[in-house]
């Protein structure tokens, strides 16, 4: 849960507050502007800024005389145009770029595991997840791919913000955000607030949950032993029960009542389910005795269980 509010937030920084560098919008000028207006505003800059020529070198000033640099620039950021010397095509950019993307797909995909693995019924979660991150990775190559499509600088305004490397770079950072807090809500929604829970603590949850059940039940016997003791409240109970009777005869006289009632029947398997339950309950037992044996030798297996829980173990254990 920790991790992923960190995610969280790592990505919404990065969606708000940082923005990838870039020479036209730090000068405030359009990637076509002429070259002597770009050199002006350069040295301009540079003597305001003692710092300005360390992010932005005049070797690119150079390049950028070139319409076709300045458009690679666009589309595939400042790192890959200054850092990828072996790249002389469009898909040179590409590839130079997709460790930096498979990073973040992989450490949101780990975080995503940690939160998920540490008990079956949140592997749901992990799967949408997966899901999700795959989806992104070809939305993501799909702005790459509508940038390389590009052809001049002036088509490049036409086709908006979402295009190229700024494009992925909102998008993937945005996406990640998003999912990040969705994850966290369904997570503490799946565990009620009370964070991850392993098989024996939901284990001990339906032993406490059962024993509540089985002591209202006593309450409910004992209530109607009470009851029955009243000749006038034995005698409604007795007309009540008759009257049921009566009903249920007639509703199982009906053909159309029997016909439905044999063909609910026939779609459930018993045996698998039984089995499936079996199969589920030994599990969260071994799983039980291994953590009993890993805090404390001395400690008893069935010590973290409610009394019901202590009663019913070793009759399961029998009948396997």
């Amino acid at each position: 849960m920790v991790l992923l509010g960190l995610t969280a937030l790592y990505h919404l920084f990065n969606v708000t507050l940082y923005s990838p560098p870039n020479i036209f919008r730090t000068l405030s000028l359009p990637a076509d502007c002429p070259n002597f207006i770009l050199h002006q505003s350069w040295k301009r800059r540079a003597e305001l800024d003692p710092g300005f020529m360390d992010m932005y070198p005049d070797s690119m000033r150079e390049r950028f005389k070139a319409m076709e640099n300045r458009l690679v620039y666009e589309v595939y950021g400042q790192d890959a145009f200054l850092n990828c010397e072996h790249c002389t095509e469009r898909s040179d950019y590409l590839l130079y770029l997709t460790p930096g993307a498979l990073a973040s797909y992989v450490g949101m995909a780990v975080i995503l595991g940690i939160a998920t693995t540490q008990t079956s019924h949140l592997n749901k979660y992990r799967t949408w997840g997966s899901a999700a991150l795959v989806l992104l990775a070809i939305i993501e190559y799909g702005t790459y791919q509508k940038g390389a499509e590009i052809v001049s600088l002036p088509s490049l305004k036409l086709k908006g913000t979402l295009v190229g490397y700024r494009g992925a770079h909102l998008i993937r950072h945005g996406f990640l955000a998003m999912m990040s807090v969705v994850m966290t809500g369904l997570l503490l929604r799946a565990t009620g607030g009370r964070g991850v829970r392993d098989e024996v603590e939901i284990l001990n949850d339906l032993c406490q949950a059962q024993e509540v059940m089985i002591q209202r039940h006593r309450a409910l016997q004992l209530a109607r032993v009470a009851s029955l003791r009243d000749p006038a409240l034995r005698t409604q109970f007795v007309e009540y029960w008759r009257s049921r009777e009566v009903e249920y005869g007639l509703l199982l006289a009906d053909k159309d009542f029997k016909e439905a009632r044999e063909q609910a029947r026939s779609r459930i398997d018993v045996a698998a389910v039984m089995q499936e339950a079996d199969e589920y309950i030994d599990a969260i037992m071994k799983a039980g005795e291994r953590q009993a044996e890993g805090t404390s030798s001395s400690t008893a297996p069935d010590e973290n269980l409610t009394r019901v829980g202590q009663e019913m173990a070793p009759l399961h254990l029998g009948t396997n």
